[in-house]
């Protein structure tokens, strides 16, 4: 090869690793904007999935047969040139039609497949250019795909440490349209430039119907493992956006150091016994690492280092020595295909694509739900582990197959023990298992407290979605408050149901005739119906229904219009629950509250920083007149305020209010000694939060609140403590008081200075 073409082949290697950037941005816009069409619910995420690499698969074998009748390069460029042409249009596309809700998920689907499938043509395209120009093609198609593979690291990493919400959800997706078509300008370049006079493609070094098989099974364990994995590490993270990009990020690089590896490997070693033996150690590898991710967490959250970057580089840390073997050693079997397969190279890189489409899926919804999470990581060990046994066997070897397949075997069984609950400190609880759900979304568990007989809901082993016993009076409140301050609540909806104790106060209140509980997750409905003794059996009562769904989906589709909606406390460093305090979030809630009706967002102020709570509140009042204050509970450590949105004014009277708490009764366990009469709720008023332009807003298109959250919650800046108790003395306690009157003898309750002494003394003690 001369010198020249050795420089085209390096700029082509640098044209395919940006493209392989461009490529994972858009599969993270997409993902999100496909979110806000279908919900951001696991349903949603699998039409992704699914629609992404069936996409691939299309222009796999399409491209396959272009590329023996036109030019291959002229053919990448055009390709690229076309998904930077349907890149930029897929925004306005997605909006543009509002299909029945039976027809959104295929509208979507088929929305994508012209993106995607010109992105999966590129590979057979380019690697056809490669094989051509001399023998020895084989090695320079793996090392492409290596360039490709780490372009899709840092455009992971990129997205994941905040290009995307700097940069813009949808912005972003037009970004790597510029990408695509740079890279498409190039090849063209390139290709006119002229190069080598084309080989013959290599011969297939064994049948190809095996080097299609093998890369069937290695694309479908491939991708189920990184579904599981995913699963595996939110058992000890806070389910961030950074903190998973890292993971995810960590499983590209070990494939781009597998495909080096095998590309190197492959001078001296055949591409069959290459294959056989990566996905033999590989399977081993996968349950090995199961243990030692056991071993090395214990199951309890994650802690590393003082600052969001000590942090990320501890989850960095973890993520190499748990994912990386495994996934270096898997990350050869495609190579060695490619390098095996000669003529056949299409139809091995359509099926290994097909395959981790179906891989991705049944990892989510029939392999967890079926076999649990440590059951589950067996099917990819025993789909890489076959053809490495069959291959033995064949070749005579059949004590080394078994050997291999005894060892497998025996790793399997040591992993399906491993444990269900946190090793370290947490299992001192004294808690127990009543009930577990292997979901799409995880663990739900209902544990309950061998100490007090209390039960909580928890996701992942995080506790996420509320308890019972000393917790039950505040969860209560969370709805109780809301309705009082309603003069005539009627119908009412509840974002979100945890563990039914907030939305428990309609089943008892006698003017409510009609409730909306909205879920995410069916399981957390069964764990609520599970604790019907404590939430009043909210779930099955006849005038509340229970609609599991995404809240912003529903509120979407939805032709009812309510008194009250209330909003839980939704953990705002999780991936896509920044989606619950954006500005088209609460302009949607708006536009379905009748006249006077009042949209209540909870906000747990030892969840977020003072940037993140102003961040949340500012949003709120861009969209209501009038935004009110409310405390939800008095505590330094774990302090929690309502934020109140109406079109005007509060008008509290005290016969009113006094009707009102006789409709709705009193919480289980008795009086709440925190709202036990009308008298309790001045202390309860904060002030009104102002309108104040030019503040950064948290929208659909810049979600900063999931990126920031989790840098204040990792720096400690969260409203807890001295700090909580400053920030009031600055700000919460001096907030304007215009937006709620006080009638009767309420206004003597109601003044700026008795309000901030009584607060104060909740928060202080003194």
């Amino acid at each position: 090869m001369t010198r020249g073409a050795e420089r085209a082949d390096r700029l082509l290697y640098a044209v395919f690793a940006c493209s392989g950037a461009a490529a994972l941005v858009f599969e993270v816009s997409w993902s999100r904007q496909v979110g806000l069409v279908l919900g951001n619910t696991a349903d949603s995420v699998a039409v992704v999935l699914a629609a992404y690499f069936a996409g691939l698969a299309v222009g796999q074998t399409l491209g396959s047969r272009i590329a023996r009748r036109v030019s291959p390069l002229v053919g990448y460029s055009l390709c690229e040139l076309l998904a930077a042409a349907w890149g930029l249009g897929l925004p306005s596309v997605l909006a543009a039609w509002d299909a029945p809700a039976e027809a959104r998920a295929a509208w979507c689907f088929a929305v994508l497949l012209p993106a995607t499938a010109p992105l999966g043509a590129t590979f057979p395209l380019l690697a056809g250019h490669l094989s051509r120009r001399t023998p020895g093609g084989g090695r320079r198609v793996a090392l492409a795909y290596a360039a490709n593979t780490v372009g899709g690291v840092v455009g992971v990493l990129a997205a994941s440490a905040g290009g995307l919400v700097v940069v813009g959800v949808t912005a972003s997706s037009y970004l790597a349209a510029g990408v695509c078509a740079g890279c498409g300008a190039t090849a063209l370049a390139l290709a006119r430039r002229g190069g080598v006079a084309a080989v013959p493609a290599a011969a297939s070094s064994g049948g190809a119907g095996w080097w299609v098989g093998l890369a069937a099974l290695s694309g479908l364990a491939t991708l189920g493992l990184e579904v599981l994995y995913a699963r595996m590490f939110a058992l000890v993270l806070h389910n961030s956006t950074t903190s998973f990009g890292v993971v995810l990020a960590t499983f590209l690089a070990g494939l781009a150091l597998g495909a080096a590896a095998a590309a190197a490997l492959g001078r001296r070693v055949g591409p069959a016994r290459l294959a056989v033996a990566a996905a033999g150690l590989g399977a081993v590898a996968v349950l090995t690492s199961v243990v030692l991710f056991v071993r090395l967490t214990g199951l309890n959250d994650f802690e590393a280092g003082d600052t969001p970057a000590g942090y990320f580089a501890g989850v960095l840390a973890l993520a190499v020595a748990v994912v990386l073997p495994p996934v270096v050693l898997l990350g050869m079997v495609l190579p060695a295909a490619f390098a095996g397969a000669g003529g056949a190279l299409g139809r091995v890189v359509a099926a290994n694509t097909l395959a981790a489409a179906v891989g991705s899926v049944a990892a989510g919804y029939l392999w967890l739900p079926a076999l649990g999470l440590w059951w589950a990581f067996s099917v990819p060990a025993a789909l890489l582990a076959l053809p490495a046994v069959a291959a033995l066997v064949a070749r005579g070897r059949v004590v080394a197959g078994g050997g291999l397949a005894a060892l497998v075997a025996a790793a399997v069984m040591l992993v399906g023990a491993s444990p269900r609950q946190p090793t370290g400190d947490e299992a001192a609880r004294g808690e127990e298992i009543i009930r577990r759900w292997e979901t799409p979304y995880g663990w739900i568990d209902v544990v309950r407290s061998r100490a007090d007989g209390s039960f909580r809901v928890r996701e992942n082993l995080h506790y996420r979605h509320g308890s019972t016993g000393a917790n039950a009076a505040r969860e209560y409140r969370q709805g109780r408050l809301p309705l009082l301050l309603h003069p005539a609540p009627r119908e009412v909806a509840f974002l979100g149901l945890g563990t039914g104790l907030t939305a428990a106060p309609v089943v008892a209140d006698c003017g409510v005739e009609r409730a909306v509980v909205v879920e995410l997750i069916p399981a957390v409905v069964e764990a609520a119906r599970l604790l019907g003794d404590a939430n009043r059996g909210v779930v099955d009562h006849p005038k509340v229904e229970v609609r599991v769904d995404d809240a912003r989906h529903y509120l979407r589709r939805t032709d009812r219009r309510f008194d009250v909606v209330v909003s839980d406390l939704f953990v705002p460093w999780e991936s896509r629950a920044g989606y619950l305090y954006t500005i088209e979030h609460a302009a949607a809630v708006r536009r379905c509250l009748r006249p006077g009706g009042l949209f209540c967002q909870w906000v747990a102020l030892y969840q977020v920083g003072p940037d993140e709570f102003e961040l949340i509140a500012d949003t709120l009042a861009a969209v209501f007149p009038t935004v009110t204050v409310w405390w939800g509970q008095f505590d330094a450590r774990y302090g929690m305020v309502a934020l109140v949105g109406s079109d005007a004014p509060l008008v509290l009277d005290p016969d009113r209010l006094a009707a009102r708490f006789d409709a709705a009764g009193d919480p289980p366990g008795g009086a709440d000694p925190e709202l036990a009469a009308p008298a309790s709720l001045p202390d309860l008023y904060a002030g009104d939060w102002p309108a104040r332009p030019g503040r950064r807003l948290n929208t659909d298109e810049h979600p900063w609140l999931e990126f920031t959250a989790p840098l204040s919650q990792r720096t400690a800046r969260t409203l807890t403590g001295p700090r909580l108790r400053a920030y009031f003395d600055a700000v919460l306690g001096v907030l304007p008081a215009d937006g709620v009157r006080f009638d009767g003898p309420l206004a003597g309750l109601a003044g700026p200075t008795r309000r901030r002494e009584a607060q104060r003394l909740g928060l202080t003690g003194r």
